[in-house]
């Protein structure tokens, strides 16, 4: 798998069983901080304005923003993720915590991902989020359970969904319409296409090793 750039906030951390690698980069959003070295070592920087950390860190490694900003502490992450010419992301501690208006946000930083070019998904438990554009996502045949598709663009054109149980051929999917929810797996590898749009696509997985 090509480098990933992790990114660590302060809402509900489980351990994800990932290790990262040392080309890889580890960053800590404010409050993420507090579960600097969950990855087999500690992050490489901190940023933030550190109001859900409580102080700013002592650390060197580190990016004191104002709090008076436009950018969520995940999105000045994220950006320092792309300006470092990473384009795989992985989020953790994104969802939950203490503010809901946060995990819709970072709900939503999963699709400025992808109009980046790079390519973000959330862990939260056992739990996958990941979004994706003019493209086709594989599902493995291991999975089960349930998974749900929707649109983050107000229209994603031309949706294919094969081997699941609710198979679709060239569907349009609105974002106001949450039709794509509660589809199932069906032991087979499955895929999802869009050819105009981005699709938010979320599916229970115990195994999530890089």
């Amino acid at each position: 798998m090509a480098d990933t750039c992790y990114i660590i906030g302060a809402g509900d951390v489980t351990d994800p069983h990932i290790k990262a690698s040392d080309s890889d980069c580890i960053i800590c959003a404010d409050g993420g901080y507090k579960f600097k070295d969950m990855l087999g070592r500690e992050c490489d920087i901190v940023v933030g304005d550190f109001d859900s950390f409580g102080s700013v860190p002592e650390t060197e490694n580190k990016i004191v923003a104002p709090t008076e900003k436009d950018e969520t502490d995940m999105m000045l992450a994220v950006n320092l993720g792309l300006e470092k010419g990473y384009r795989n992301f992985i989020l953790l501690g994104a969802l939950g915590g203490a503010r809901s208006d946060h995990s819709v946000a970072n709900i939503q930083l999963l699709h400025y991902i992808t109009s980046r070019g790079a390519s973000g998904t959330i862990y939260h438990g056992d739990e996958v989020f990941t979004a994706f554009s003019n493209g086709t996502l594989k599902l493995s045949a291991d999975l089960e359970g349930y998974v749900s598709v929707f649109s983050l663009s107000s229209e994603s054109r031309g949706v294919t969904i094969k081997n699941l149980k609710y198979a679709v051929e060239d569907f349009n999917l609105c974002s106001y319409k949450p039709v794509g929810v509660s589809n199932e797996f069906l032991g087979k590898e499955s895929t999802i296409t869009v050819e105009d749009g981005t699709l938010l696509v979320v599916y229970k997985s115990t195994d999530v090793e890089k």
